[in-house]
């Protein structure tokens, strides 16, 4: 399932685009540096969850300056050149903001196993190629960085045992053991199981659910 409408895709790219392009090149800040302050920052979980007031009611340009102010409060702005776009900048942005529109993932988690330094050097490959074929590649690499599911994740940190799920939430103890080891698609398990199991984990269906 898609982050948020595909409508509000085309704003968000180029925001977020227009927005690394603006950091990177204008105001020198390492592209790291900017993506680590704006998967920590508001307007990333904003934008996760397709908030229009964000995507469509702020540019690129303020969205980078909001972010940077996060810096210690820096205020010390540029002028935004005449012609934004065609660096390998802003293709990290525009291509980023696809694959968390695409994948329902966490702007943070995405960042964690691509950094921006390591989206910007994928330019010359990728910037021509199908959209797709960048998210498949994202995928393999977030995938590996996030070995563990959602739901082993939740449950570790919920501090429970396999066992103990089973009889809190009444879904058989192997099936849980397969969902974690992915040998079978908690997706696709029935909705009143995915029910139980987040009601005893403490968290919403959706947060157990795979991307």
């Amino acid at each position: 399932m898609n982050a948020y409408p595909e409508t509000l895709l085309p704003d968000a790219r180029s925001q977020l685009a227009d927005a690394a392009d603006y950091a990177v090149i204008d105001m020198d800040s390492p592209i790291d540096e900017f993506f680590s302050l704006f998967a920590a920052s508001d307007f990333a979980r904003r934008i996760e969850r397709g908030d229009r007031s964000t995507i469509l009611g702020i540019s690129g340009i303020e969205l980078a300056q909001g972010v940077l102010a996060l810096d210690n409060g820096r205020k010390d702005f540029k002028v935004a050149r005449e012609s934004l776009r065609r660096t390998s900048a802003y293709w990290s942005g525009w291509i980023l903001s696809y694959y968390q529109w695409k994948s329902n993932r966490t702007f943070k988690e995405i960042l964690a196993a691509l950094p921006g330094s390591v989206v910007e050097k994928m330019y010359k490959v990728f910037h021509e190629a199908p959209d797709e074929r960048f998210a498949s590649v994202a995928d393999e690499i977030v995938n590996k960085k996030n070995a563990e599911t959602r739901l082993k994740r939740i449950r570790s940190a919920y501090g429970c045992s396999q066992s103990r799920l089973a009889k809190m939430s009444g879904v058989g103890l192997r099936s849980i053991q397969m969902y974690e080891q992915r040998k079978k698609n908690i997706n696709r398990a029935e909705a009143e199981s995915v029910l139980r199991l987040s009601r005893a984990l403490g968290c919403e269906m959706e947060d157990i659910l795979e991307p």
